[in-house]
């Protein structure tokens, strides 16, 4: 049915109203049914049965003209939708279309500037250059991108083609004369035209696109055109179409047109330009909707229009009337139907029950009546607020004034809209929305007390009762009903009950020095002047915050109260003291306060508030801190000796020092004295008996006395006061003991420590030089010697590694073993760090030391067990003989410390004897130290960077810092040459930062894409500037830090320590990427992954080195990609130098590779022209 058809339902849906008009009429006619006179009325049920009929008649009129009405709304509104529908389809389909075409209109613009950037001329270098098979390549690749393209080629100003992507050599075509190359001969003109559809070849719909292609001058040396395949947007038109009436067409904007689905063979390339219609579709803007014949096929459509912005393209999308209003047709049908039916049901409902349903309303509307006239009485007299709201949404359907007045708000905006959610408090909204999502599901009541925020700020109570005032089918709540009562003043009655309560009871309890208020619900404290005085806050009665409080807190303590607050809260401990300490404004010294406090818990059991006292101890702690300093620092005892009794009090400390009982229980003289020497006794009894009798009024003496305790000799110090009666009888004396133990100890041990070592009890540099004299002095009687020094190898290591407790337990250890192979009559000293010296006596020739040399270098290869740790280390020495090398003791030990260096540098773990030329070579070796110091300060230094790639894409990923020294004589150095040296002398760190800031800005430069990497050598990472030189690093460089990957070593994770594991979370939380480099190749390598969630981890290039000799390498790289690949860490595997290795690596699960198979290291300034022929093979 049409629109037309519309009217046919409208008369049928006026039926019942007619037919029940005209019943009412005749009855009338017929006497049957009585108007009332003047001045008598006509029977009720008269009246009654007349009004429904017309009444019901209306009804059926407004039912047609409502249903007319609602179909003819919902016809327009159908039409609208889809009009706004085709124009946001127009708008997102043009909006591609000019993405495609812009797309397009790059590469074409890339390419005309890439020939304007030749320097080409004239026509001839126009073919010369560009007629290469470089250019057809060029073309090649760019066209690879673009899907949407059938052939990009490059035409002179003849229109001969010069170069194209579809083959090589070109063909010999031409495009003179047409469209797309004539248009471009006008200057000034257009840079790009779009020319007119054509078939290719192989008889598809294509359209040309071309860009000017000029010289200096502006004239015409060729264009760049691109053959558009119009197919590849006519199948995605179809996917979008919505129906067989819905078409989707494709203009240029002087009305050509380039594509449409369906196709209209017939009309490709036909244009429309000089229509009405489309120039009008052109003025409305770039995106709108219209309704009309189609200019394609003359059917009734609705169209969107999108008008291009930036391209000259027009996009129609459509659907025919027919194909819209099929719905609408269907639904008006039944809905007519039934309308229909429903008018003939209230036709026979008024007939059928006439009286009764008038009788039954009437009785309903009086009880309606009754019941309203009572709530409104009750709404509006009650003393409580009352308030009445909509169980499905929450909103108020009715309040009264009381409610009103409690939640500072008027009747109109509460019933706006507005629910209970709005006015309470934002702490007890949870309480509400839980209530009332039970409400919806059964017949739930709530009762509580609730706080209710009003507009400006204040806090009331109230007490809250909600019932079900209303249900619906099935007994469904529909609304409820509340009162409340405001309990504020009540509320606040009793906190200051409480509050008084508590106050008193703290007072009881402690001196009144400060106390306060705290609301638990608010955060506010309430405290008088002496809190504010003890923490130097301002004067006033305002509240304080918390945050004010815990701000005069030393940050120690403040996080220890509030541990200790929030447990006693957690427990619902009602009471709780503390101690803590804080610094006033102005003063430096520290104060101790004591606090006392009591919470108080509401009937659920959360905490409210809390009171309490806080008190100043600061003089008795520092009073008692004091003396127990003192007596402890100064190991001092006090003690009373009465003679009278012969009975003697003495402090804990005193026991202590002698070991006697503990306790507060006084001594007998016999206890007192028995821990004393019987030597020292006799002295000290002789010495009191001497004093007394003199009179002396103090003294001071020393005896020795072992501890009962340890058994140990102890050394002390007495110092008495004597008592005296006014006889000048003696009564007692009272004086302190001191320990001087240590000290007489210190004195012994200072003594022993000028000639040997502290750390391995070995003789020192002084006690070897004295026994290096008397052994020259014996060499001079014929007796020759030999003087070993030794170094330990990897020491260092051990030390940064795994600490210094683990570096003195090796000193220790290799101590031993050194004192094994010696003879009583040799000499081993320690001269400092991890350097031994020995002198071996009775020498004559070199061959009587090399047995000594060869089992110390084994001897020192071995294991050692330290604390849980296996140390590997290895020694290096040099030898020196007398009195052949030299006859004096500095000169002994010169050569034989140039063996040292010549056996260092030949590999470690070796032993030479002393040559004359070994001299020069140390000579050499400080010119290196020489320059490589003054290497950083000249810029000598570069960087170099070897790509790392995605191995399955080949695409680069990342590249690697790799450090080069740009030496003026020696050419590039590279590190293994002088990076020891470098560690050695301490420029290891320098460097390191160096080569950080050098990376980061370096890679700043770079898309955005692409990570770098830079190696932190141990001693680097140990260095407490690491974090601050990162960030400086980043900062100055402004590179993103997940751009930067910072790769350690497993030496670094040998120190499993807080330090090394908190210096790795430091600077992952700068956003940078943590890197395990030669994962494989340490002691306990997969542990380390558990210890930190590193980012990649690189497999050491020996694995991949002997991937296709060793099924142990191979199983050893599928295990640990397959373990990353769990764990989502990245592999990346390092030396892949062959295409074997790569295509290996990645059956193993690896996810990049780096190596020379791709790119071997680059200097900084070339890294730009790989990127950009990496993206160009892309």
């Amino acid at each position: 049915m049409g629109w037309q058809g519309v009217p046919v339902v409208l008369s049928r849906l006026d039926l019942t109203g007619r037919t029940l008009l005209r019943d009412t009429v005749g009855k009338l006619r017929a006497g049957r049914l009585r108007l009332s006179r003047p001045g008598k009325p006509a029977p009720r049920e008269d009246r009654g049965a007349l009004w429904r009929a017309l009444i019901g008649g209306a009804l059926g009129l407004i039912i047609a003209a409502a249903t007319g009405i609602y179909l003819a709304q919902q016809r327009e509104e159908l039409l609208s939708d889809t009009g706004r529908e085709m124009q946001n389809l127009a708008l997102a389909v043009g909006n591609w279309a000019e993405d495609s075409f812009r797309t397009i209109d790059l590469v074409t613009a890339e390419l005309a500037a890439w020939i304007r950037a030749e320097g080409i001329d004239t026509p001839q270098e126009f073919h010369e250059r560009l007629r290469t098979r470089a250019a057809h390549t060029g073309l090649r690749a760019r066209i690879a991108a673009l899907p949407r393209v059938h052939e990009l080629m490059v035409v002179d100003a003849d229109g001969r083609m010069v170069a194209t992507s579809a083959a090589w050599p070109p063909p010999d075509a031409t495009l003179a004369g047409q469209e797309v190359l004539e248009a471009l001969r006008e200057r000034p003109g257009p840079d790009t035209v779009l020319g007119t559809p054509v078939r290719d070849r192989e008889g598809h719909w294509a359209v040309p696109f071309s860009r000017w292609v000029g010289d200096a001058d502006g004239t015409l040396l060729g264009a760049v055109v691109v053959i558009i395949d119009l197919g590849f947007f006519e199948d995605f038109f179809a996917r979008l179409t919505q129906g067989p009436g819905s078409t989707v067409a494709l203009y240029r904007r002087d009305g050509m047109l380039l594509v449409r689905y369906p196709r209209l063979e017939h009309l490709i390339a036909t244009s429309f330009g000089e229509t009405a219609k489309f120039r009008q579709g052109l003025t409305v803007g770039p995106s709108s909707a219209v309704r009309g014949p189609s200019l394609l096929d003359g059917v009734e459509r609705i169209s969107g229009v999108r008008v291009g912005t930036i391209t000259p393209l027009v996009l129609v999308t459509s659907r025919t009337l027919e194909d819209v209003l099929a719905p609408w047709r269907r639904d008006a049908w039944h809905f007519g139907l039934g309308v229909l039916l429903l008018e003939a049901l209230t036709l026979g409902a008024v007939l059928l029950a006439n009286r009764l349903a008038s009788a039954r309303q009437r009785e309903r509307n009086a009880r309606a009546l009754e019941y309203r006239m009572a709530l409104d009485a009750v709404f509006a007299n009650a003393t409580a607020g009352l308030v009445e709201a909509d169980t499905a949404t929450g909103r108020f359907l009715r309040v009264n004034r009381r409610y009103c007045e409690l939640t500072g708000r008027t009747e109109a905006e509460l019933c706006r809209g507005m629910t209970p959610f709005d006015v309470v408090h934002p702490a007890d909204r949870n309480r509400v929305l839980a209530f009332w999502r039970a409400a919806q599901v059964n017949a739930s009541r709530f009762d509580a007390e609730l706080r209710y925020l009003r507009p400006d700020g204040t806090v009331v109570w109230g007490r809250v009762s909600v019932g079900i005032s209303a249900r619906g089918p099935g007994g469904k709540p529909l609304r409820h009903i509340g009162i409340v009562q405001d309990i504020t003043a009540l509320r606040a009655a009793t906190e200051r009950l409480r509050a008084s309560e508590g106050l008193l009871r703290l007072g009881m309890e402690t001196s009144r020095i400060g106390t306060y208020i705290h609301d638990l619900t608010t955060g506010a404290i309430s405290c008088d002047a002496g809190v504010r005085a003890l923490h130097g806050l301002p004067a006033g009665e305002a509240p304080i915050s918390l945050r004010s409080w815990l701000a005069t807190l030393l940050p120690v303590d403040r996080r220890r109260v509030l541990a200790a607050i929030a447990d006693a809260l957690v427990r619902r401990r009602p009471d709780l003291t503390l101690a803590y300490r804080i610094r006033r404004p102005g003063e430096s010294k520290l104060r101790h306060i004591e606090l006392r406090t009591h919470f108080s818990y509401d009937a659920n059991g959360r905490p409210v508030s809390d009171i309490g006292a806080v008190i100043d101890v600061t003089d008795s702690r520092e009073a008692e801190a004091l003396l127990r300093l003192s007596l402890e620092a100064g190991h001092i005892g006090i003690f009373h000796h009465d003679f009278v009794t012969d009975l003697v009090h003495c402090s804990p400390e005193a026991r202590a020092m002698i070991g006697l009982p503990a306790g507060e229980a006084p001594l007998t003289a016999a206890q007192w004295w028995g821990p004393m020497l019987p030597e020292d006794q006799e002295n000290l009894r002789a010495i009191i008996a001497d004093s007394i009798g003199q009179h002396a009024p103090k003294g001071i003496s020393t005896f020795r006395a072992r501890h009962l305790g340890d058994g140990r000799l102890r050394h002390f110090e007495a110092r008495v006061r004597w008592e005296y009666d006014e006889t000048g009888q003696p009564l007692g004396a009272l004086g302190v003991i001191i320990d001087v133990t240590e000290r007489r100890e210190a004195e012994a041990h200072i003594a022993h420590l000028a000639r040997h070592d502290p750390l391995t009890g070995l003789p020192n540099r002084a006690l070897f030089h004295e026994r290096l004299q008397e052994a020259l002095a014996r060499a001079q009687r014929g007796e020759g010697f030999a003087v070993l020094l030794i170094d330990l190898d990897r020491f260092k290591e051990v030390n940064d590694t795994l600490g210094h407790p683990v570096g003195d337990a090796l000193l220790r250890a290799v101590t031993g073993r050194l004192l094994a192979e010696l003879r009583e009559t040799d000499t081993l000293a320690r001269l400092g760090g991890d350097e031994f010296a020995i002198i071996q006596s009775d020498v004559a020739q070199p061959k009587a030391t090399l047995p000594l040399a060869r089992r110390l270098v084994e001897m020192l290869g071995h294991p050692f067990e330290l604390d849980g740790h296996q140390v590997v280390i290895g020694s290096s020495i040099g030898i020196a003989l007398a009195p052949v090398d030299g006859r004096d003791a500095d000169r002994l030990v010169k050569a034989a410390d140039l063996a040292l260096y010549r056996a260092k540098e030949e590999g470690r773990g070796r032993w030479r004897f002393f040559e004359p030329g070994m001299d020069a070579h140390m000579q050499r070796r400080r010119a290196l130290e020489l320059d490589l110091r003054r290497a950083l300060q000249a810029g000598e230094f570069a960087l170099f960077y070897q790509p790392v790639v995605d191995a399955a894409s080949r695409r680069i990923s990342g590249l690697e810092a790799l450090l080069r020294w740009q030496h003026p004589g020696r050419g590039l150095v590279l590190p293994a040459a002088f990076m020891p040296l470098a560690e050695e002398i301490g420029l290891i760190v320098p460097i390191g930062e160096w080569v950080l800031a050098r990376a980061c800005a370096d890679a700043a430069g770079w898309p955005g894409r692409l990570r770098v990497a830079v190696n932190l050598s141990p001693a680097q990472f140990a260095h407490r500037g690491l974090i601050d030189a990162v960030a400086a690093a980043l900062e100055r460089s402004r590179l993103d830090p997940a751009r930067l990957e910072l790769e350690i070593t497993e030496t670094v994770m040998l120190q499993e320590t807080e330090a090394t594991l908190a210096t790795l979370h430091r600077l992952k939380s700068l956003g940078v990427r943590i890197v395990m480099d030669d994962f494989g190749t340490g002691y306990s390598s997969l542990s380390y992954l558990r210890r930190f969630p590193f980012d990649k981890v690189k497999i050491d290039r020996s694995f991949t080195r002997e991937l296709e000799q060793s099924r142990q390498s191979h199983a050893i790289v599928r295990a640990v990609a397959d373990m990353c690949s769990a764990l989502s860490v990245i592999t990346t595997a390092e030396g892949v130098e062959t295409e074997a290795q790569l295509q290996t690596l990645l059956l193993d699960g690896c996810d990049e590779a780096q190596g020379n198979l791709f790119s071997r290291p680059l200097p900084a300034d070339e890294i730009p022209f790989l990127l950009e022929q990496a993206r160009l093979s892309a």
